[in-house]
């Protein structure tokens, strides 16, 4: 029996990039809700801890901030080059 592997930070990372970047095709600067990823997530495959951990990793990369209400990310230029 296969048992499938976790995401790593990096790949959850990516997925919420490409988030921002192919399904809603935004640009640096450009803000999502916590709500607007959170209702797609799912629906890829992954787990709300993936978001969570892929979300510090893409915070500590400088690919994401967060905005002072805590539940909005701003996509910035360094995200958008890895997206």
């Amino acid at each position: 029996m296969m048992v499938a592997l976790a995401p790593t930070p990096e790949q959850c990372a990516g997925a919420i990039l490409a988030i921002f970047v192919v399904h809603y095709g935004l640009y640096a600067g450009d803000v999502l809700r916590k709500g607007t990823f959170l209702s797609l997530w799912s629906q890829r495959g992954y787990r709300p801890r993936d978001f969570k951990i892929g979300l510090q990793f893409a915070i500590d990369r400088r690919w994401l901030e967060v905005l002072p209400d805590g539940n909005s990310y701003r996509l910035t230029n360094s995200g958008f080059a890895a997206a």
